[in-house]
C-alpha cells in the first residue's frame, strides 16, 4: 500500500522523447499531477512485472494522460492466459468507467530479450512468489526485481547493471513471509553476486516503523545501498 513517502511500484525511464514505465502502481498518478515527467513524449510503453493490484491499479489513470500508451504483460508466458484477458476485470466497467482494453494495445512479454519502445528489455521468471513475477532489465542501466524471494537467477539478469532496484520487504533479523518476499539482505546478496554498481531498496513493507534497519541489513553485505522513496531520481 502507498505511504506518505512512497507510492506503490512505478518506475519511469526517459531517453529523449521515449518513455518506458515499469509497473503501474499508485506512483503512476505522478504522470497526471506532474505533467513535466512526460514532456516531449507522444507514446508511453508500460511493462508489468505481474498483475497484483498494487502494481496495476495505475492503469486506470491512463485516460488522464496526454499521450498514447501500450501495455506489456507476462500473462501468456507466466499464467497461460493473455494479458488483456487478465486485466479485463479491472480495466472494464463496472470497475473502470471505460474499456481500457479497447483503448490501449495489450501485448505479451516474452522470456529473454525483446525491443519495447526502442528500449532493450530482458526478462526472466521469478516463480517462487505466491504468483509468478517477472524480473526486468533495461539495457545495462537498470534492473527491477520485486515480489520475489532470493533467486539465483536474479544475479544473472542483473549482472553488471548500474542500478539495481530490489524488493526489501523486511530485514533478515525479522523476516516477513520469507517464502514469498525478499529481505534487505537478500537484495544485497543479489547485488553482490551480480556485481551491480548500486542497490536501491524498493517495495518496502509500509508497516515497518524504522526502515533504517533495512539499509543496515543490506549494507552489511553490499555497501552502495540506498532506500527508495517517492520521486527519487536515478541518473
Amino acid at each position: 500500500m502507498p505511504s506518505e513517502a512512497r507510492e506503490t511500484t512505478c518506475v519511469l525511464i526517459r531517453e529523449g522523447d521515449r518513455a518506458l514505465l515499469l509497473d503501474a502502481g499508485t506512483g503512476a498518478r505522478r504522470l497526471v499531477t506532474d505533467r513535466g515527467l512526460l514532456a516531449g513524449v507522444d507514446h508511453l510503453d508500460i511493462i508489468l512485472t505481474h498483475f497484483h493490484l498494487d502494481h496495476v491499479c495505475g492503469l486506470t489513470y491512463l485516460p488522464a494522460l496526454p499521450v498514447s500508451a501500450s501495455i506489456w504483460g507476462p500473462g501468456a508466458w507466466l499464467y497461460g492466459v493473455e494479458t488483456g484477458s487478465i486485466l479485463e476485470d479491472i480495466c472494464d466497467p463496472p470497475i473502470s468507467p471505460s474499456n481500457l482494453g479497447a483503448a490501449y494495445a495489450m501485448s505479451e512479454l516474452r522470456p529473454g530479450q525483446q525491443l519495447i519502445g526502442g528500449f532493450d528489455v530482458h526478462t526472466s521468471a521469478q516463480p517462487r512468489h505466491w504468483a509468478p513475477t517477472t524480473a526486468l532489465r533495461i539495457g545495462d542501466q537498470l534492473a527491477l526485481l520485486t515480489d520475489t524471494p532470493y533467486e539465483p537467477s536474479s544475479a544473472r539478469i542483473a549482472q553488471g547493471v548500474t542500478r539495481l532496484l530490489h524488493e526489501a520487504w523486511s530485514s533478515s533479523a525479522a523476516p516477513v513471509y520469507p517464502e514469498h518476499d525478499a529481505t534487505a539482505a537478500d537484495a544485497a546478496r543479489v547485488a553482490c553476486e551480480a556485481g551491480a554498481a548500486s542497490l536501491t531498496l524498493v517495495h518496502l513493507n509500509p508497516t515497518l516503523d524504522d526502515l533504517s534497519h533495512l539499509v543496515k541489513d543490506a549494507a552489511s553485505i553490499f555497501d552502495h545501498t540506498t532506500l527508495g522513496h517517492d520521486m527519487m531520481l536515478l541518473l
